[in-house]
């Protein structure tokens, strides 16, 4: 086969329909401040004589005015509220289920994949394969993601992959590549991010951070039909750092025969994070940007993941190559805080209705890994 006819062979992908959903419990930075500083206060009193000696550190307090500053949060969506608030637990109330009962986190995905499909007007049974792409899935096996694909009545291929805050990107360019190949026509990418259960509220520096929400992105090979937008180009890559880490995992339990007061956390160094963070991203989605002969300037909206606000404004202006503004580079940080790999797709759902047919934006992602997530795609 000549080049000629093996190009003639790429099918060309686009993605048909999005969907996502938060849930309705709402805690604001006034809720969260002050189930933390009462937890803080507790902490401090009960160790008052360890914090005197230099052997425990004090508890620093919180307040709304350092979190916005910090995050350009307000407010974020959770699934359980009343155990985060709780500051003898501040962990998400959640009762175990049965092995015949729908898992929380496929039952919270579903959320955002019926309508997906519903948007697309396709039947799960029509879709070749499910991955689900996100920070943490709630077990080891079976794959969430061979749940939710019997769930929609799907019977090809499906698996999980795990890539924090760029997780949504990541499936997608591996769908993209799969369709593009041949091995599939639907594919759909499904992030359900229950983020308040690995965060740690007792910590001043994360206890903000995040909330929870689910999104889906249904996948097609073109075959004509108006609407969707279609993927120009995806491009991926890693840096590793331990700046950012969860160590929660299956070992834990082995770990704590070992030292039974192990306990893993979330640990972020914050201001390193910005700096490494701020400085590859750009570089990943220009690079895609690149390849496929995009200009800055015919680049009419970036949708980026939502880390805090600072991360997005500078971000943004580097891709862009011009001031972030509203119109350009939307937030949705106010609202939900960081979902995760989620948050870049509720972004492009919440901020594309607008654009017109042959406009063209930049979805970006960025997480721990680090791991940076892009695509370009064009109204249809």
């Amino acid at each position: 086969m000549d080049s000629r006819d093996e190009a003639e062979t790429v099918q060309t992908s686009i993605i048909r329909s999005t969907g996502f959903w938060a849930p309705p419990d709402v805690i604001t930075n006034a809720e969260l401040v002050a189930s933390y500083n009462a937890y803080a206060k507790r902490f401090n009193e009960e160790h008052a004589d360890a914090i005197a000696a230099g052997d425990v550190p004090e508890v620093p307090f919180s307040s709304t005015d350092f979190i916005a500053n910090a995050s350009g949060i307000e407010r974020r969506h959770v699934l359980e509220k009343s155990g985060i608030l709780d500051i003898d637990h501040l962990v998400p109330r959640i009762p175990p289920r049965g092995f015949d009962d729908i898992s929380v986190q496929a039952e919270f995905a579903m959320r955002a994949v019926k309508p997906a499909l519903e948007k697309a007007g396709r039947d799960g049974s029509e879709i070749d394969g499910v991955i689900v792409a996100s920070s943490a899935q709630q077990r080891n096996f079976p794959g969430l993601s061979c749940e939710i694909q019997n769930l929609i009545g799907a019977t090809g291929w499906s698996f999980d992959l795990t890539m924090a805050c760029a997780s949504a990107l990541y499936g997608l360019n591996i769908a993209n590549a799969m369709i593009r190949s041949g091995q599939a026509k639907r594919i759909l990418v499904c992030s359900p991010e229950i983020m308040t259960c690995i965060n740690v509220h007792s910590r001043r520096d994360v206890h903000f951070i995040f909330g929870d929400a689910a999104s889906a992105i249904l996948v097609e090979a073109d075959d004509g039909t108006p609407g969707g937008w279609d993927v120009l180009g995806t491009h991926t890559q890693n840096k590793f750092s331990n700046h950012l880490r969860s160590d929660y995992g299956f070992i834990n339990i082995a770990e704590r025969t070992v030292d039974p007061d192990y306990t893993p956390g979330l640990d972020q160094d914050g201001h390193k994070v910005f700096k490494d963070v701020v400085s590859f991203a750009p570089v990943v989605a220009r690079d895609l940007m690149a390849q496929i002969g995009l200009e800055p300037e015919a680049v009419h909206r970036a949708w980026l993941h939502q880390a805090n606000i600072r991360m997005v404004d500078m971000i943004a202006k580097r891709i862009l190559g011009r001031d972030r503004t509203l119109e350009n580079a939307p937030s949705i940080l106010e609202e939900y805080g960081n979902t995760s790999s989620s948050s870049v797709v509720m972004n492009f759902e919440k901020n594309s209705e607008d654009m017109k047919p042959g406009e063209t934006g930049i979805m970006c992602a960025y997480g721990a890994g680090y791991g940076v997530g892009a695509a370009a795609i064009r109204k249809r």
